[in-house]
């Protein structure tokens, strides 16, 4: 089916992806809220089933975050595309009952995770509804990958969504585009430090010389910290919490540090780790130790030769359906980063158009739904045998 047929049966289907849209919103699913978050995988569920998928749903043993929610349908041809969204959002329960979905005169939707990341789920679940509604499924595999737990890192919702990722041919991210309609075609990885330096306490006005100033490293250590940015290899630290003592008049014998680390390459990145457990090894202050703690480890997302050739055939298939987004490369992190770090070819920012994430002005643009809908199901069609070398 052509990207303009796809075009017209999601502008038929406008109204119904705004009620669904209304639907979810309704539903606080933060992400300390399970009974919130399974509640949207209630309704997913029920959508999946009637579209014909296979549904599998589980804890992964851990239910304070709620459920991982994996729909599959075979198609005629060959390849297996995986699509992605999450479900929670950063929004507090009762929130969906104070800001409830509504739309402006400029036809901008508004409500908690109407944008980051409702809308996305919305769009992939309506993308494969019109291929299979045509008949027309040329995948091999289509699996739609729902977590529960984006927003605070991805602790449960990670690993499994890379267990189904693995192998596939093409991977979809259902985070909403840019604010100004980009692609997300590249995003740095991210480290997470907390560095400990032990000391030794005394009496800071009798005999501090017995001491061993934990602060006193943990400040050496900042400097040395804060100097590893580059931003020509795209590579910033920042020590974004330090804390050290407890008493004016005793020299401190602890110091905390927590430290965020993000590159756009993997090697740029595990090379600072290198660089910092070196330093750490090599403490300033005589007699004083230091450990450190890998809190969490998110790899940059790096567009290679078969990311690049969907970024393009996104941009074709965007110029046929009327618009002309850009690929961009950006410092944030999404579960993209996971799927992309398997050497699944993944392109990111394919749900509708919106912004103003995790704020109460956040908003999603509801003139931008069949376009991006239209796009995500042409690449649905067209990616897995461009890629596998059969288009």
């Amino acid at each position: 089916m052509r990207a303009g047929e796809l075009l017209e049966r999601a502008q038929t289907m406008q109204e119904d992806y705004a009620r669904d849209l209304a639907a979810l919103v309704a539903i606080d699913s933060g992400s300390d809220d399970p009974d919130g978050v399974n509640r949207v995988a209630d309704w997913i569920e029920a959508r999946l089933r009637s579209l014909g998928f296979a549904v599998s749903r589980s804890s992964a043993g851990a239910p304070q975050y709620g459920d991982v929610l994996v729909g599959r349908r075979q198609g005629n041809g060959s390849g297996t595309v995986v699509l992605f969204g999450h479900m929670d959002t950063v929004f507090e329960r009762g929130d969906a009952a104070r800001r409830p979905f509504s739309v402006d005169a400029d036809g901008l939707a508004h409500g908690p995770g109407v944008c980051d990341d409702k809308a996305g789920v919305v769009a992939g679940l309506h993308a494969a509804a019109h291929l299979i509604a045509a008949g027309d499924e040329r995948y091999g595999e289509l699996v739609l990958v729902f977590t529960p737990d984006e927003e605070i890192g991805s602790p449960v919702g990670g690993p499994a969504l890379q267990s189904v990722a693995r192998g596939a041919d093409v991977a979809l991210c259902l985070e909403c585009a840019r604010e100004n309609g980009d692609l997300v075609l590249a995003r740095k990885g991210a480290v997470d430090l907390v560095l400990e330096v032990e000391g030794v306490a005394a009496h800071s006005g009798i005999e501090p010389e017995r001491g061993v100033h934990a602060g006193l490293e943990a400040a050496h250590l900042t400097v040395f910290l804060q100097a590893l940015a580059d931003p020509a290899a795209r590579l910033t630290v920042n020590v974004g919490m330090l804390r050290a003592g407890e008493r004016t008049n005793v020299v401190p014998d602890r110091a905390v540090l927590h430290v965020e680390a993000r590159a756009a390459e993997a090697a740029v990145l595990n090379g600072v780790i290198d660089r910092i457990r070196a330093r750490c090894a090599d403490p300033a202050v005589p007699g004083a130790r230091i450990t450190v703690r890998e809190i969490d480890h998110c790899p940059p997302m790096e567009a290679g030769p078969d990311a690049l050739r969907l970024g393009d055939l996104a941009l074709e298939v965007a110029g046929e359906l009327g618009f002309a987004p850009a690929l961009a490369r950006t410092g944030g992190v999404s579960d993209a980063n996971r799927v992309a770090a398997l050497g699944v070819p993944t392109l990111d920012g394919l749900g509708p158009v919106g912004g103003g994430d995790h704020s109460p002005v956040e908003w999603l643009d509801l003139a931008s739904v069949p376009q991006r809908v239209a796009l995500l199901a042409t690449l649905i069609e067209e990616a897995p045998a461009l890629l596998r070398g059969e288009g």
